[in-house]
């Protein structure tokens, strides 16, 4: 039997025939009316108010967010970006309402961990898939977590509080805003990464979380800058360090957990914009350079770090990205924490 040339070209690259290029021809001519009229209706978008479906009460850092830069964007378009306060589910019910809304680019959501990558390894009945009923906008915001101790804890450092906790396996306690929230799968991720003990002691929210840790009834607590700031400014508790990889510039004088001790360590907060999975890809590039633009600016900068966060921005592609690799991250978190979905 004869070989063919290694040079020959693979068999499924045969050369096209003049009826399959015709073919392909009609297929493109005739779906270039539908491209058309996408690019005309994102030119013209938006026509009427569109929705920012926020998957938590009014007031958190996830609100506030979302009210600032809609804000904006109704003063640059004219039209109301209305905010929708849709909680409960830990932003299952949120998410859900908008990757089931007709993707018409006039509903997103401002998205959170739970969201995008936690809630699927914490609930049991997910609703929707975050990665394909769910398309990226952009990234808004980072918001570090803050290591914070009781102060009657004796231990001044991250290295300090993971020999204490060594010492004494089982017998420390950690709060957290609840089972499956940021708060509670950072302070696992240490334990994965520390070899520590320390027990879970879930709440519903910060607030209550945090008084216990004021009241000395927990010993630690890893959670959201916002929220634990002003106790820490009061000398309620004690910061040991901020949980992402890099220095946060509000507290430039505070380690990292990784530089505190735990190399590699590098968990936050953060938040998005988010659109049904269908939504025309010229309104979300619209939609992404119009927040890019704002949360870049002075004004948009300068108001995201008073609450605590960095703007970060980015482009879909980037957003997908980061949302993949911090799926996997929480996902060996779960397994490591054993979290039997509820």
């Amino acid at each position: 039997m004869s070989k063919r040339p290694s040079s020959a070209p693979p068999i499924s690259a045969a050369r096209p025939t003049r009826r399959s290029v015709l073919a392909g021809s009609a297929a493109a001519i005739g779906a270039m009316p539908f491209l058309i009229r996408g690019a005309k209706a994102a030119e013209s978008w938006p026509t009427r108010p569109v929705k920012f479906v926020v998957p938590f009460a009014a007031g958190g850092t996830t609100d506030i967010l979302g009210r600032l830069v809609a804000q904006k964007l109704s003063e640059e378009y004219g039209q109301q970006f209305v905010v929708e306060n849709k909680p409960g589910a830990g932003g299952n019910i949120a998410a859900d309402f908008v990757a089931k809304s007709d993707p018409d680019g006039y509903t997103f959501i401002v998205g959170t961990p739970g969201t995008h990558a936690i809630n699927q390894f914490v609930q049991k009945n997910m609703p929707y898939d975050p990665i394909k009923d769910i398309q990226p906008v952009t990234i808004i915001a980072q918001v570090p977590n803050l290591m914070s101790v009781n102060p009657e804890v004796p231990a001044k450092s991250v290295a300090e509080f993971i020999a204490l906790a060594k010492s004494k396996p089982g017998q420390l306690l950690y709060g957290t805003p609840g089972l499956g929230t940021t708060a509670h799968l950072a302070t696992e991720l240490l334990k994965s990464m520390t070899g520590i003990d320390i027990v879970h002691v879930p709440y519903k929210g910060s607030a209550p979380a945090l008084t216990d840790l004021v009241a000395g009834r927990v010993h630690v607590m890893i959670d959201n800058l916002p929220a634990v700031l002003p106790f820490a400014e009061n000398g309620n508790v004690r910061p040991l360090a901020v949980s992402t990889a890099k220095r946060w510039p509000l507290l430039a004088n505070l380690p990292t957990i990784a530089e505190a001790g735990v190399p590699g360590y590098d968990a936050s907060a953060w938040f998005t914009v988010a659109a049904p999975a269908k939504v025309s890809k010229d309104i979300v590039m619209k939609l992404n350079t119009s927040i890019i633009k704002y949360i870049k600016s002075p004004d948009g900068t300068e108001r995201i770090r008073k609450l605590g966060g960095e703007p970060i921005g980015g482009t879909p592609e980037e957003m997908l990205t980061f949302v993949l690799a911090e799926t996997e991250k929480w996902r060996k978190v779960a397994e490591f924490a054993k979290i039997k979905p509820q």
